[in-house]
């Protein structure tokens, strides 16, 4: 039954309305139903037998041969009457509580009818089946013959049907734009939501509607106030750290140059590049570098092949296949850097990169593959994590920041793509980014106020 439920709170509160209109409607009907064929029922009996027994006074005052035409003219659609000498309705009695309250009603009318002058039954012949047939017997012995359409439903209930389904459907569909004003401050506050971490600016809910609302979502406005100043907080105090970093980095690398023994220069500049490395990498990761830079139209293959070309400039083992032009709106210095890192992966593990870039439908997919050792299916995921480092299932001489995949990830996520990792049968590892055509509109630059570095 769970399952059955409607998902939305909007569908849960037209599905209430909608069972409960249904039963009132239905309840309403039966109700409607019951008095009508109570009241009409009872009132067309009494006044078919006040109308017969009237019919039956006039013509005994008439002479013979004007009674038949009489009969004809009184009667109706409902009621078709004539007069005979002898009666055209067999003995046998009709039954049924209609036909016993028009006996009853005409008795109470004319008493003297009890004895043999009342006569009712189902027409018989062409007529309907549903008409009751009778006779009266007049005074002189000669006969009132009729057939009425007693049991013909009532030309109302159709009327009655469409009208009330009519309400029942108006009241639906005001109920449907009810839940939808109900609903808007809801979906408002869960769209806000959803923008907390993202790459667009934060907007204050407004705090309307109900009070409950209104309580959501000033409670919502102030926990996105302290989290936006958490991050300012955060971004700025790294930013001052990695400034006081830099200071004795470069005093060290000035010191470095006195040492005499190459061997020892040369490692501790390449410690101290790593530390520069590190710190550039760690900041550019919290300062969200991506969110800064203004989307515009670049040539993504040129992007891909000069980090190769810089790569292979560069004595590394770096090779590109792809077209030689594919424009795409993006921020080209983030995908620059996503792009490089994934290279940069695959040169320090792997010691070659191959890279190809190719556009299937309306996603641009980058891969770059490698033949180093490859990551165990179990830690694929967890690479992308920030500071996770697994070079020791690697190369475990090697080191770095632990920020290059996640950077690269943060990256395309950004333009509403993504990166992930698969391990090739012949030994290696594949990185593909995948990148639709079109960006996202959410994906815009986010004011330089909010994370200042």
């Amino acid at each position: 039954m769970r399952r059955l439920l409607p998902d939305t709170l909007g569908g849960r509160i037209v599905l209430v309305l909608l069972v409960g209109l249904t039963a009132s409607h239905l309840g309403s009907l039966w109700l409607h139903s019951s008095g009508t064929h109570a009241l009409v029922g009872t009132t067309r009996e009494e006044q078919l037998a006040e109308r017969l027994a009237s019919t039956r006074r006039a013509l005994a005052a008439l002479p013979a041969g004007e009674r038949d035409h009489t009969a004809h003219a009184l009667s109706s659609a409902m009621l078709d009457m004539h007069w005979t000498p002898a009666p055209t309705v067999g003995a046998a009695e009709a039954s049924g509580a209609r036909a016993l309250a028009i006996r009853a009603r005409l008795l109470e009318l004319a008493p003297e009818l009890a004895a043999t002058g009342l006569r009712l039954g189902t027409a018989g012949g062409a007529a309907p089946p549903h008409q009751l047939a009778g006779a009266l017997q007049l005074p002189d012995g000669s006969w009132l013959n009729f057939a009425a359409a007693l049991f013909r439903p009532v030309a109302t209930e159709h009327e009655e049907i469409l009208s009330t389904s009519a309400m029942a459907l108006g009241i639906l569909l005001i109920g449907l734009l009810v839940v939808r004003l109900i609903g808007k401050p809801l979906r408002e506050l869960a769209a806000a939501a959803d923008r907390v971490g993202g790459p667009a600016a934060t907007a204050a809910v407004p705090e309307d509607g109900p009070r409950e609302v209104r309580h959501a979502a000033r409670a919502f406005n102030r926990m996105q106030a302290r989290i936006d100043r958490l991050i300012s907080d955060r971004t700025q105090a790294l930013a001052a750290v990695s400034h006081d970093l830099r200071t004795p980095i470069a005093r060290l690398r000035l010191r470095s140059g006195f040492v005499e023994d190459a061997e020892t220069r040369r490692k501790m500049e390449t410690d101290l590049d790593e530390m520069e490395a590190m710190i550039a990498s760690t900041l550019a990761y919290l300062r969200g570098d991506a969110e800064q830079e203004t989307p515009r139209m670049a040539d993504l293959a040129a992007v891909v092949a000069t980090i190769c070309d810089d790569a292979s400039d560069a004595g590394k083992a770096v090779s590109y296949e792809g077209p030689s032009q594919l424009r795409l709106l993006c921020r080209p210095l983030a995908l620059k850097r996503a792009i490089g890192n994934l290279v940069d992966n695959a040169i320090r593990y792997g010691r070659t990169a191959r890279v190809s870039l190719s556009e299937e439908g309306t996603v641009i997919t980058v891969t770059v593959e490698d033949d180093g050792p490859g990551i165990p299916q179990a830690d694929l995921e967890a690479a992308f994590e920030p500071f996770r480092r697994l070079d020791p299932s690697r190369t475990p001489e090697l080191v770095g920041s632990g920020l290059g995949l996640t950077i690269a990830r943060q990256v395309a996520e950004r333009h509403g793509g993504s990166v992930s990792l698969s391990n090739r049968p012949d030994g290696g590892l594949i990185a593909r980014l995948a990148l639709p055509r079109g960006m996202p509109m959410a994906a815009q630059p986010v004011e330089a106020a909010r994370r200042t570095a």
